[in-house]
């Protein structure tokens, strides 16, 4: 630990609202602010970014509220978390991205990424669906790893449908001496219906702790699955051996129909 690195809290007299957090380096005197990217780091210039980014987080209640069951916005993360009663369709994607982009351009100097609007249904605690708006204001031309507007990507754990998935991916793969973990969703992107999903086998090492049995990844099964009948249309498994692990997800990525992209391929 750097005996030399303070945590500083500074709080605005006139508004109480704003709070500026920082490590300060007394021996360099850097200052290090984990959620703003912008060279303007002087108190003057956190403090405005401060109060736009309470204002911006204000305003993006009163537009979505009435949507919504439930709404929380993380302007420093760029997330939009939403609840709705029901599962989300095209139209609603399309219906909340319109309404979040015609805002968010209006602070550029405060929402400076992308933003990722997470869905679930009100009886789950993370849900299935996340949602990428990229308003016209945001600049990622010079990012490695860029999405497309309207992105829509899954999560692979933690809401019912991704439960759902799990199992039939345990039931047809997943056997004593070979098992199967599912590793990544992709679903049609503009079909909800359609998903192609990935699993890494497994298998046992001949070593083990106590009474721990070590597993391996040995390769990588690729599947396409309709919902909800989720049943097989095709399999691909990729083989450790002569697929190397490590790169494999943005293999994989490469692999799957245009339908099922969402990120920008280099040009």
């Amino acid at each position: 630990m750097n005996p030399n690195l303070y945590w500083v809290e500074l709080v605005l007299k006139e508004n109480r609202d704003i709070v500026i957090n920082f490590e300060w380096n007394a021996k360099s005197k850097d200052l290090h602010f984990s959620f703003h990217s912008s060279r303007d780091r002087g108190i003057e210039a956190l403090t405005r970014y401060q109060k736009q980014a309470i204002v911006l987080q204000r305003e993006l209640h009163e537009l979505l509220r009435a949507d919504v069951y439930n709404l929380d916005v993380n302007v420093y993360n760029h997330t939009i978390d939403i609840s709705l009663k029901t599962e989300p369709t095209l139209k609603d994607f399309q219906y909340f991205s319109d309404k979040i982009s015609s805002l968010l351009v209006g602070y550029p100097e405060t929402w400076m990424q992308e933003a990722h609007v997470n869905f679930k249904l009100i009886t789950e605690k993370k849900g299935f669906y996340e949602l990428i708006v990229k308003p016209s204001t945001i600049d990622d031309s010079s990012d490695s790893f860029r999405y497309r507007h309207n992105a829509i990507i899954t999560n692979n754990y933690g809401s019912e449908k991704a439960e759902r998935i799990d199992a039939i991916v345990q039931k047809e793969f997943s056997k004593t001496d070979s098992l199967a973990y599912l590793h990544n969703i992709w679903v049609h992107q503009s079909q909800l219906n359609s998903f192609y999903i990935a699993f890494e086998k497994h298998e046992h090492l001949k070593e083990s702790e106590g009474n721990v049995n070590l597993t391996k990844g040995v390769g990588m099964g690729l599947v396409k699955m309709n919902y909800p009948k989720l049943e097989l249309e095709t399999y691909t498994y990729y083989d450790y051996k002569t697929t190397p692990r490590d790169g494999i997800y943005m293999y994989l990525i490469s692999q799957l129909p245009e339908d099922y992209q969402y990120l920008i391929a280099d040009s």
